[in-house]
Protein backbone atom coordinates (compact mmCIF):
# COMPACT_ATOMS: atom_id res chain seq x y z
CA UNK A 1 0.00 0.00 0.00
CA UNK A 2 1.46 3.37 -0.97
CA UNK A 3 2.45 6.18 1.38
CA UNK A 4 -0.38 8.39 0.09
CA UNK A 5 -2.92 5.90 1.43
CA UNK A 6 -1.27 5.93 4.85
CA UNK A 7 -1.13 9.73 4.95
CA UNK A 8 -4.72 10.18 3.82
CA UNK A 9 -6.07 7.56 6.19
CA UNK A 10 -4.35 9.37 9.07
CA UNK A 11 -5.57 12.77 7.90
CA UNK A 12 -9.19 11.63 7.56
CA UNK A 13 -9.16 10.09 11.03
CA UNK A 14 -7.73 13.24 12.59
CA UNK A 15 -10.27 15.42 10.79
CA UNK A 16 -12.96 13.42 12.55
CA UNK A 17 -11.20 14.02 15.87
CA UNK A 18 -10.96 10.26 16.41
CA UNK A 19 -8.27 8.30 18.18
CA UNK A 20 -6.68 5.32 16.45
CA UNK A 21 -8.49 3.08 18.91
CA UNK A 22 -11.91 4.50 18.09
CA UNK A 23 -11.30 4.48 14.34
CA UNK A 24 -10.02 0.91 14.47
CA UNK A 25 -13.16 -0.18 16.32
CA UNK A 26 -15.44 1.49 13.79
CA UNK A 27 -13.52 -0.07 10.90
CA UNK A 28 -13.41 -3.54 12.42
CA UNK A 29 -9.65 -3.90 12.94
CA UNK A 30 -7.31 -3.86 15.92
CA UNK A 31 -5.61 -0.65 17.02
CA UNK A 32 -2.18 -2.11 16.25
CA UNK A 33 -3.27 -2.98 12.72
CA UNK A 34 -4.71 0.50 12.26
CA UNK A 35 -1.39 1.92 13.41
CA UNK A 36 0.47 -0.22 10.88
CA UNK A 37 -1.82 0.97 8.09
CA UNK A 38 -1.25 4.61 9.02
CA UNK A 39 2.50 4.13 9.18
CA UNK A 40 2.52 2.36 5.83
CA UNK A 41 4.27 -0.72 7.16
CA UNK A 42 1.40 -3.12 6.50
CA UNK A 43 -0.79 -3.55 3.45
CA UNK A 44 -4.53 -3.68 4.01
CA UNK A 45 -7.17 -5.65 2.15
CA UNK A 46 -9.44 -4.27 -0.53
CA UNK A 47 -12.31 -4.85 1.88
CA UNK A 48 -10.72 -2.47 4.38
CA UNK A 49 -10.20 0.17 1.69
CA UNK A 50 -13.90 -0.04 0.82
CA UNK A 51 -14.95 0.15 4.48
CA UNK A 52 -12.66 3.12 5.10
CA UNK A 53 -13.89 4.96 2.01
CA UNK A 54 -17.51 4.46 3.08
CA UNK A 55 -16.82 5.47 6.66
CA UNK A 56 -14.87 8.61 5.78
CA UNK A 57 -17.18 9.42 2.85
CA UNK A 58 -14.44 9.54 0.22
CA UNK A 59 -13.80 7.50 -2.90
CA UNK A 60 -11.47 4.51 -2.91
CA UNK A 61 -9.46 6.25 -5.62
CA UNK A 62 -8.90 9.21 -3.29
CA UNK A 63 -7.73 6.96 -0.46
CA UNK A 64 -5.34 5.15 -2.78
CA UNK A 65 -3.92 8.39 -4.14
CA UNK A 66 -5.31 7.96 -7.65
CA UNK A 67 -7.20 11.27 -7.53
CA UNK A 68 -6.97 14.40 -5.39
CA UNK A 69 -10.70 15.03 -5.06
CA UNK A 70 -12.36 13.23 -2.19
CA UNK A 71 -15.48 12.04 -3.96
CA UNK A 72 -16.54 11.36 -7.50
CA UNK A 73 -19.26 13.97 -6.97
CA UNK A 74 -16.57 16.59 -6.57
CA UNK A 75 -14.96 15.41 -9.80
CA UNK A 76 -18.22 15.80 -11.72
CA UNK A 77 -19.23 19.12 -10.16
CA UNK A 78 -16.84 22.02 -9.73
CA UNK A 79 -17.15 23.07 -6.10
CA UNK A 80 -16.16 26.68 -6.76
CA UNK A 81 -18.94 29.28 -7.05
CA UNK A 82 -20.70 29.45 -10.42
CA UNK A 83 -23.15 31.92 -11.95
CA UNK A 84 -25.87 29.26 -11.74
CA UNK A 85 -25.36 29.01 -7.97
CA UNK A 86 -27.24 32.30 -7.67
CA UNK A 87 -30.33 30.67 -9.18
CA UNK A 88 -32.74 28.53 -7.16
CA UNK A 89 -32.61 25.25 -9.09
CA UNK A 90 -32.20 21.54 -8.39
CA UNK A 91 -28.46 21.60 -9.12
CA UNK A 92 -28.08 24.46 -6.61
CA UNK A 93 -29.78 22.37 -3.92
CA UNK A 94 -27.51 19.45 -4.74
CA UNK A 95 -24.34 21.55 -4.64
CA UNK A 96 -25.41 23.17 -1.37
CA UNK A 97 -25.91 19.75 0.23
CA UNK A 98 -22.45 18.62 -0.94
CA UNK A 99 -20.77 21.74 0.45
CA UNK A 100 -22.63 21.45 3.75
CA UNK A 101 -21.50 17.85 3.93
CA UNK A 102 -17.89 18.93 3.41
CA UNK A 103 -18.22 21.35 6.35
CA UNK A 104 -19.81 18.67 8.54
CA UNK A 105 -16.99 16.24 7.74
CA UNK A 106 -14.56 18.70 9.30
CA UNK A 107 -16.78 18.82 12.40
CA UNK A 108 -17.01 15.04 12.62
CA UNK A 109 -20.76 14.69 11.89
CA UNK A 110 -21.14 13.72 8.20
CA UNK A 111 -23.26 10.64 8.88
CA UNK A 112 -25.93 12.68 10.67
CA UNK A 113 -26.20 15.13 7.80
CA UNK A 114 -26.50 12.30 5.27
CA UNK A 115 -29.15 10.65 7.44
CA UNK A 116 -31.07 13.92 7.59
CA UNK A 117 -30.99 14.32 3.81
CA UNK A 118 -31.98 10.67 3.38
CA UNK A 119 -34.96 11.09 5.69
CA UNK A 120 -36.00 14.28 3.88
CA UNK A 121 -36.01 12.47 0.54
CA UNK A 122 -37.75 9.48 2.14
CA UNK A 123 -40.55 11.65 3.54
CA UNK A 124 -41.03 13.25 0.13
CA UNK A 125 -41.16 9.77 -1.43
CA UNK A 126 -43.84 8.77 1.10
CA UNK A 127 -45.87 11.88 0.20
CA UNK A 128 -45.42 11.11 -3.50
CA UNK A 129 -46.62 7.54 -2.93
CA UNK A 130 -49.66 8.72 -0.98
CA UNK A 131 -50.44 11.25 -3.72
CA UNK A 132 -50.24 8.65 -6.46
CA UNK A 133 -47.15 10.14 -8.10
CA UNK A 134 -45.05 7.02 -7.56
CA UNK A 135 -46.03 3.37 -6.83
CA UNK A 136 -46.74 2.68 -3.16
CA UNK A 137 -44.71 -0.52 -3.47
CA UNK A 138 -41.61 1.69 -3.50
CA UNK A 139 -42.24 2.20 0.22
CA UNK A 140 -42.07 -1.02 2.22
CA UNK A 141 -43.19 0.45 5.57
CA UNK A 142 -46.62 1.76 6.46
CA UNK A 143 -46.67 5.23 4.88
CA UNK A 144 -48.45 7.00 7.74
CA UNK A 145 -46.33 5.45 10.48
CA UNK A 146 -43.03 5.88 8.62
CA UNK A 147 -43.77 9.55 7.94
CA UNK A 148 -44.33 10.22 11.65
CA UNK A 149 -41.18 8.36 12.69
CA UNK A 150 -39.22 10.01 9.90
CA UNK A 151 -40.19 13.46 11.18
CA UNK A 152 -39.24 12.48 14.73
CA UNK A 153 -35.85 11.18 13.61
CA UNK A 154 -35.13 14.38 11.69
CA UNK A 155 -35.88 16.47 14.78
CA UNK A 156 -33.64 14.18 16.83
CA UNK A 157 -30.78 14.69 14.38
CA UNK A 158 -31.26 18.46 14.55
CA UNK A 159 -31.07 18.36 18.35
CA UNK A 160 -27.91 16.24 18.24
CA UNK A 161 -26.22 18.51 15.72
CA UNK A 162 -27.16 21.57 17.78
CA UNK A 163 -25.69 20.02 20.92
CA UNK A 164 -22.41 19.32 19.08
CA UNK A 165 -21.67 22.93 18.19
CA UNK A 166 -18.04 23.55 17.28
CA UNK A 167 -17.37 27.34 17.31
CA UNK A 168 -13.72 26.89 16.32
CA UNK A 169 -14.71 25.25 13.04
CA UNK A 170 -16.79 28.28 12.06
CA UNK A 171 -13.85 30.66 11.77
CA UNK A 172 -12.83 32.00 8.36
CA UNK A 173 -15.39 29.97 6.41
CA UNK A 174 -16.57 31.70 3.24
CA UNK A 175 -20.25 31.18 2.48
CA UNK A 176 -20.66 29.32 -0.83
CA UNK A 177 -23.04 31.07 -3.22
CA UNK A 178 -25.18 27.94 -3.59
CA UNK A 179 -25.71 27.73 0.18
CA UNK A 180 -26.52 31.46 0.30
CA UNK A 181 -29.13 31.01 -2.43
CA UNK A 182 -30.81 28.10 -0.66
CA UNK A 183 -30.79 29.89 2.71
CA UNK A 184 -32.25 33.07 1.23
CA UNK A 185 -35.00 31.15 -0.60
CA UNK A 186 -35.89 29.16 2.52
CA UNK A 187 -36.04 32.28 4.69
CA UNK A 188 -38.24 33.94 2.07
CA UNK A 189 -40.68 31.03 2.34
CA UNK A 190 -40.62 31.24 6.14
CA UNK A 191 -41.25 35.00 6.17
CA UNK A 192 -44.10 34.63 3.70
CA UNK A 193 -45.78 31.92 5.75
CA UNK A 194 -45.27 33.85 8.99
CA UNK A 195 -46.92 36.90 7.42
CA UNK A 196 -49.85 34.79 6.24
CA UNK A 197 -50.37 33.32 9.71
CA UNK A 198 -50.16 36.78 11.30
CA UNK A 199 -52.74 38.07 8.83
CA UNK A 200 -55.08 35.18 9.62
CA UNK A 201 -54.85 35.84 13.35
CA UNK A 202 -55.60 39.53 12.92
CA UNK A 203 -58.89 38.84 11.14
Amino acid sequence: MNSVFAARLTKLRRERGMSQKDAAKMLGVSQSLMSHYEKGIRECSLDFVCRASNFFDVSCDYLLGQVDTRRSLSEEFDMTDTVQDGEYRTSTLFRASVMLNDSMVKCGSPEKLKDYFALSIYRMAVCAANGGYIPKKWISLNCETSSVFGSALMMEIIRELTSEQNPESQKNIAEPKCVKTVVEHSEKLIRKRAAELAAEKSR
